[in-house]
């Protein structure tokens, strides 16, 4: 049996299928952070009333802002579809389905971007070329990276002007490496063009053979060039209006993040202001971002409960656990629920070709005389 190759260069087009080993992933996520924050629980000793003390009205408010950021995702993924895809005339069905389900995957597995590329096949099944519809992914997401990581090296600042010199100087190293690493991994290759080497032609000749050798070689060579050539059309001057618009309603969506843990640390008995808070969630998931956990599960808790307490001299378990269960628990579920709607849509879509080839090779068979 062969075994299909995918140019990480290259959309994915065509009906959507979800690997086996993404379904594993999202299963291993749901446990392991539902695990995390019953363990916490256990082991901190805190007790049904201290949630209650919170409140269920703040708990309810902060996962609506939570689930508000959902929205402020699907205005922000149009608006860089409309500006980048240079269809004035696109069709935008779907789009809001397709990126909440992608934002389930992003935060259900190891590695954030994995949504990316659902959304990349939702443009190529849109008209949009393989190369441009990957970009649009990454071009959202490097937004996010570095207005996120704008917003650790500030919770890093200002940690160490508060005397917490170790906890600030990880936020801040760690928001430096995402930046560089994010810029020399997407955009600096891009813009000089990728070039496949062609001692891998060489290698692969010996593991797969000659003639499979050279398709796959070619086939690497034309999807890193339509990548290269859609960066450079996409990375210029001429997006910087688009780019704007894109940081401020990503800014939106870091302080609804922010107002979640407000809600909650003020109901706790911490006054804290919004803008301190939004710093404080990105200073946390600036650590968070080490790939040591599926969602962050245990570092996140962790990590704030140190940074609350170097910084504030606050400690409270039972509001760190309110705080997650709204703003990842029913964020995840949310997503879950979407996503598993956008999969059954997806694939009873794609079976209605095979089912019309069917009765259309059945017809011709009795044509024929059967």
């Amino acid at each position: 049996m062969s075994q299909e190759t995918t140019d990480p260069t290259e959309a994915p087009t065509g009906g959507f299928q979800l690997p086996r080993s993404v379904i594993k992933w999202v299963a291993a996520g749901l446990v392991l952070t539902s695990a995390v924050l019953i363990i916490i629980s256990l082991y901190s000793g805190v007790k049904f009333s201290d949630f209650e003390s919170i409140g269920y009205l703040t708990f309810g408010l902060a996962a609506a802002a939570s689930v508000a950021k959902l929205l402020v995702q699907i205005v922000r993924f149009r608006v860089i579809t409309v500006g980048l895809a240079g269809d004035p005339k696109m069709d935008l069905s779907g789009l809001a389905l397709t990126r909440v389900s992608s934002e389930f995957l992003s935060i259900s597995t190891p590695t954030p971007s994995t949504g990316v590329f659902i959304r990349s096949a939702w443009l190529s099944k849109k008209g949009v070329t393989g190369g441009k519809a990957l970009w649009i992914g990454y071009f959202e997401v490097l937004i996010e990276v570095y207005v996120g990581a704008g917003l650790g090296i500030a919770a890093g600042a200002y940690a160490f002007l508060k005397g917490a010199v170790v906890l600030g100087s990880t936020i801040v190293v760690i928001a430096l490496v995402l930046i560089a690493g994010y810029t020399i991994i997407f955009i600096i290759p891009a813009r000089r063009a990728i070039k496949v080497p062609h001692f891998v032609f060489t290698i692969a000749k010996y593991l797969v053979g000659g003639p499979r050798a050279t398709a796959l070689y070619l086939h690497a060579v034309v999807g890193s060039l339509n990548f290269s050539v859609s960066a450079r059309a996409i990375l210029t001057r001429g997006t910087l209006p688009l780019a704007l618009k894109a940081v401020v309603l990503t800014i939106a969506e870091n302080l609804l993040d922010g107002a979640a843990l407000w809600l909650v640390l003020n109901a706790a008995g911490l006054k804290i202001d919004l803008l301190s808070s939004t710093i404080a969630v990105h200073g946390v998931e600036t650590i968070a971002q080490l790939p040591l956990s599926i969602g962050g599960a245990g570092l996140t808790e962790l990590t704030m409960q140190g940074y609350l307490i170097a910084i504030y001299g606050f400690s409270s378990w039972a509001s760190i656990i309110v705080w997650r269960v709204a703003a990842y628990e029913v964020l995840l579920a949310t997503t879950g629920i979407v996503f598993l709607f956008f999969v059954l849509r997806n694939t009873k879509h794609a079976k209605k070709p095979r089912e019309v080839e069917h009765q259309k090779d059945a017809k011709g068979f009795l044509q024929d005389g059967g």
